[in-house]
């Protein structure tokens, strides 16, 4: 198996190496491209330039870029032979650029190529437990019966991404590396804020999750507060602040919805997941909490509770993109779809950001 990443970054290096890694051992090759010289993780070859990557005979090829490089890459990926590219989220960074690629996947040849990857496709523990089919990679209590028969049993959904954080010198908070817990250099800006940047996992895991479980994909969103690394107010104009925080708040298949943005937590951060609350008061839980997945049906003091060790980049990668189970193997139909989901989702978010901001 081989494997193309353009962009050598942490996440490559700190997410999918590892998984690669845990799923197959030392029996596959990556090669890669970084515009940046100094990158150059191991266990990746790196090529002298993008037409080379490109032209090597790839199984598949990842496009870990920045979000605004995106677009610029997969243009140029999809005049090579490459049967198969997953373009890392947001798939686009900004609303020109949607339109753009709308333009670009109709064109014969090009949509069944192209998958739009969010990782947290994988966390479906929430659409099993419901549906009284968890599987056995599950570990805790005996088999819960169904417990959404219809999507009427669901009253209210809630997803949250509250990330854990840390302090500089001047008692600034700063984000931590979602996989090491190692402070991240990186500054933010506008459009990478939580809104794009994060909210694109929320919102994939709750459309996947309301769609599996009988609802629709109507859908809408407001912004009812947005603050800064800081922790002040963004103010409309200003085209350059990142998000830190965000609470989002609508329907969804006409079921109250609410998403809790925050990549600057604390050090009690760290909850990844949706809640579903259920008409007989019942509410299924799905978090992150450590290095493990955890659901739980809580009933009052009563908690049922599961868990699924394992990193989520590891679960998407050997369920979703690679092996024989890959969505491109088993419902190569559904890539497009998937792809398109996740373009909705990206420019709903685009969308919330201008009337933030204000037109740009």
């Amino acid at each position: 198996m081989l494997l193309g990443f353009v962009g050598l970054g942490a996440v490559v290096e700190t997410a999918y190496l590892p998984a690669l890694r845990h799923m197959f051992g030392d029996s596959f090759r990556c090669v890669g491209f970084d515009v940046q010289p100094a990158k150059q993780p191991a266990d990746v070859t790196r090529c002298a330039s993008l037409a080379e990557l490109l032209a090597t005979p790839l199984d598949t090829l990842f496009i870990t870029t920045a979000s605004l490089h995106h677009l610029e890459v997969l243009e140029q990926a999809l005049a090579a032979p490459i049967a198969r590219i997953v373009v890392e989220k947001p798939i686009v960074a900004t609303l020109s650029q949607i339109e753009k690629l709308k333009m670009l996947l109709v064109q014969p040849g090009v949509a069944d190529r192209v998958l739009a990857l969010d990782h947290w496709m994988a966390r479906n523990g929430a659409i099993q437990l419901a549906l009284g089919k968890l599987g056995a990679q599950w570990q805790g209590d005996n088999p819960q019966p169904t417990l959404v028969s219809h999507f009427s049993d669901i009253v209210k959904i809630e997803g949250f991404l509250q990330e854990p954080s840390g302090f500089n010198a001047a008692g600034e908070p700063i984000a931590l590396n979602f996989a090491t817990g190692e402070p991240d250099a990186r500054e933010l800006r506008h459009p990478d804020g939580v809104i794009l940047d994060i909210g694109t996992h929320v919102l994939a895991m709750l459309r996947e999750t309301v769609r599996c479980l009988g609802g629709n994909d109507s859908m809408t969103l407001q912004v009812k507060r947005a603050k800064d690394r800081l922790g002040r107010d963004i103010s409309r104009g200003d085209l350059t602040t990142a998000e830190g925080e965000a609470h989002l708040q609508g329907q969804i298949s006409s079921i109250q919805l609410d998403i809790w943005l925050n990549k600057y937590a604390g050090p009690t951060g760290g909850q990844k997941g949706l809640r579903l609350y259920l008409s007989d008061g019942r509410i299924i839980s799905h978090d992150r909490r450590g290095a493990e997945d955890v659901l739980e049906v809580i009933d009052g003091d009563a908690v049922r509770r599961w868990r699924l060790p394992g990193t989520i980049y590891a679960h998407c990668l050997a369920e979703h993109i690679l092996g024989a189970q890959s969505l491109f193997e088993r419902n190569p139909q559904e890539v497009r779809c998937t792809t398109q989901r996740r373009l909705e989702e990206v420019e709903r978010l685009l969308t919330l950001q201008q009337q933030l901001r204000g037109p740009h």
